[in-house]
């Protein structure tokens, strides 16, 4: 949740959040105080955040390589849909770059055959060739994907994220609180990116019919928008950096905006 927090609130509007704002929102979720301040100490730990101090106030921030990675998986979420792309294929047989791989959605093909998406970001590691297509044709091809990628878990994961959020959109223009608008979209956030970040983000062209993805970008994108402008408004009243009161729409936020609004 605090990764959550981080990358939907904090990464556009500088990087940095008081720890008492941020151990508010976690409570929002159940989470104490005690658990936030373990959690902090670990993602500083693993370079991800660093505190800083402003009188009695601590303020953590991301580091700058945190703030690049937080920033290319926010183009995951808010940035344009997936379109078709072709493959890469890699002779990979070293453990630690097979990691890496699979970490990217690569799936193992056989021996040490590795195929990922070739869309912009992929690692190239080991002895990489790329095409526009994989060999097999028809049943046998969906039925390699289907296996190698693991898609029946994915798509499950996406059908069960639209029948958990669709009610929100009658509930979401009667929102008690700005409050809660701002955690009924963290909410919304959290479980979305956990299912993306997942996601191999196959070549359209390979995906079975009525992909359920497609239909969780869509309520996903609805849903973000309709929740911002409370959501926002809150931010910029409520929560703090070290110079003062998070902006309430930065241009980095515009930029999320007008990008799910285009549904490109």
């Amino acid at each position: 949740m605090i990764v959550t927090i981080y990358g939907d609130i904090v990464e556009p509007r500088g990087g940095v959040l008081w720890m008492g704002d941020l151990i508010s929102l976690c409570g929002g979720f159940g989470v104490n105080e005690s658990l936030v301040r373990t959690a902090v100490s670990r993602l500083v730990t693993k370079g991800q955040l660093k505190g800083e101090r402003e009188g009695r106030r601590s303020f953590y921030g991301l580091t700058p390589g945190a703030r690049d990675e937080y920033h290319l998986a926010a183009e995951l979420f808010f940035g344009p849909a997936d379109g078709d792309c072709g493959w890469i294929l890699t002779h990979c047989p070293d453990p630690a770059d097979q990691a890496v791989l699979i970490r990217h959605g690569f799936g193992l093909l056989g021996g040490h055959v590795y195929a990922g998406a070739d869309r912009p970001g992929q690692p190239l590691l080991g002895t990489v060739f790329q095409s526009r297509a994989l060999t097999p044709s028809g049943e046998d091809l969906q039925q390699l994907v289907r296996t190698t990628f693991q898609l029946d878990g994915i798509a499950g994961a996406y059908g069960a994220f639209v029948t958990r959020f669709e009610p929100m959109l009658a509930a979401a223009e009667e929102l008690a609180t700005q409050e809660t608008a701002l955690l009924f979209r963290l909410a919304l956030v959290h479980a979305y990116r956990d299912i993306r970040l997942r996601d191999p983000r196959l070549p359209l062209s390979v995906l079975p019919d009525a992909w359920p993805g497609f239909a969780a970008r869509s309520l996903f994108a609805e849903l973000y928008r309709r929740l911002s402008a409370p959501a926002d408004a809150y931010i910029g009243q409520h929560l703090l950096a070290r110079q003062g009161p998070l902006p309430e729409v930065p241009e980095a936020v515009r930029h999320r905006m007008e990008m799910l609004a285009s549904g490109g």
